[in-house]
């Protein structure tokens, strides 16, 4: 009797060791945890001179130019449009009104969204209440001869459709024989 030869076995690797487990992190309580104090924005103040000087440059350029006098002064000075044009109403009301003698914004009670001077429930565009494209001499129904003008538009989309069916295979036709 013979003895078969047993496979040596493997040996073993070393076992890694094991992943130490992290601690979970701790979180207060919602209602003990401190909120940070929200802190107040506050930009840049500027002294009676500075506004001075800028106001006197905003002028300067709208006196040569015509226009342009808070953009060129919010390039050059870093201060924002809005401020500047509160500056500008401080100083003299109705200077930056683009409306003169109107007050700016809307009249109080009249809807946004809306231009004014337009009632509200007409649409925009439509001097009259008829619809746009019928003239103001023809009857409101006139079905039959709407109907007839949609049956002729009909036919000729179909024929052009058809004669545009057969020119895509004329055209197919000649560019496979380049």
């Amino acid at each position: 009797m013979s003895k078969k030869p047993t496979a040596k076995p493997k040996p073993a690797a070393k076992p890694k060791p094991a992943a130490k487990p992290k601690p979970a992190a701790k979180r207060k309580p919602a209602a003990k945890r401190k909120s940070a104090p929200k802190r107040k924005s506050t930009g840049k103040r500027y002294s009676k001179t500075e506004r001075n000087k800028i106001i006197s440059h905003v002028k300067d350029v709208n006196g040569t130019r015509g226009r342009g006098g808070v953009a060129s002064a919010v390039r050059k000075f870093g201060v924002s449009a809005l401020t500047i044009n509160k500056w500008l109403q401080a100083a003299e009301p109705g200077a930056v009104s683009k409306r003169p003698g109107r007050p700016p914004g809307r009249p109080p009670g009249r809807p946004p969204g809306r231009p004014p001077g337009r009632p509200a429930g007409r649409p925009p565009g439509r001097p009259s209440g008829r619809p746009p494209g019928r003239p103001a001499g023809r009857p409101k129904s006139d079905t039959a001869n709407t109907l007839k003008r949609l049956a002729d538009l009909d036919g000729q989309i179909t024929k052009n459709e058809t004669e545009l069916i057969s020119l895509r295979k004329e055209f197919k036709r000649l560019k496979e024989l380049l």
